[in-house]
């Protein structure tokens, strides 16, 4: 297994990047498949957009769950109490390597944000960012005692998604932490996650 040195930036409150303006990523493949149940169960847990689905998603909002596995991650989606649009697994999980999680339709809002959270430097200082987002959970028991350090796949796979996003929707523009949008309350991804090699893979290679 190979996993990467933590940011060089060490306060996740800190972490954002933006897309530049009128450049699309090419590398658009996306290796996904579609969580058990959660085709099924996805409307007890999103909501409808506010915006036009596609031209009104501005930004994608990483999280890390602050647990071991996916099975348990997902369980917020089960139980209705929060929700995302994909989750990318841990390193001694099957998935991993090999394809991330479909867990709600990109068309509605998943409920990842505060809807009183907002940022100046995020969508104008917009508040009910849900409805203007993207949220990927990627597994990480997120351990201040014993580091629970991030594996090279999984940083690549959410770049991957990132990409696959950016060619797809007009107007993205913001990548941030969700300690960014809501620092009184959240530190994730964590003060180990690499945001450094994360920008690099998503602007650095592939564009046009």
């Amino acid at each position: 297994m190979c996993v990467l040195a933590p940011s060089q930036n060490r306060d996740p409150k800190s972490f954002q990047f933006d897309l530049p303006v009128n450049q699309r990523s090419v590398n658009a493949l996306l290796r996904e498949k579609w969580y058990p149940t959660a085709r099924r169960i996805a409307r007890t847990c999103t909501s409808a957009r506010r915006v036009d689905p596609l031209s009104g998603v501005v930004l994608i909002v990483v999280h890390a769950t602050a647990g071991s596995s996916t099975d348990g991650a997902f369980s917020v989606m089960r139980e209705g109490r929060a929700s995302y649009h994909w989750l990318v697994p841990d390193e001694d999980e099957a998935a991993h390597g090999c394809h991330v999680w479909a867990t709600a339709p990109e068309r509605r809002a998943a409920w990842h944000v505060r809807s009183r959270c907002h940022h100046r430097n995020v969508a104008h200082g917009a508040t009910h960012l849900n409805h203007r987002s993207l949220g990927i959970e990627i597994v990480n028991r997120q351990a201040r005692e014993k580091p629970d350090r991030f594996s090279m796949w999984q940083v690549r796979a959410t770049a991957n998604i990132i990409r696959y996003a950016w060619a797809k929707y007009p107007n993205l523009r913001h990548v941030v932490s969700h300690a960014r949008l809501d620092p009184m309350r959240r530190t994730d991804p964590g003060q180990h996650f690499p945001w450094e090699q994360l920008e690099e893979d998503v602007l650095k290679r592939h564009l046009k």
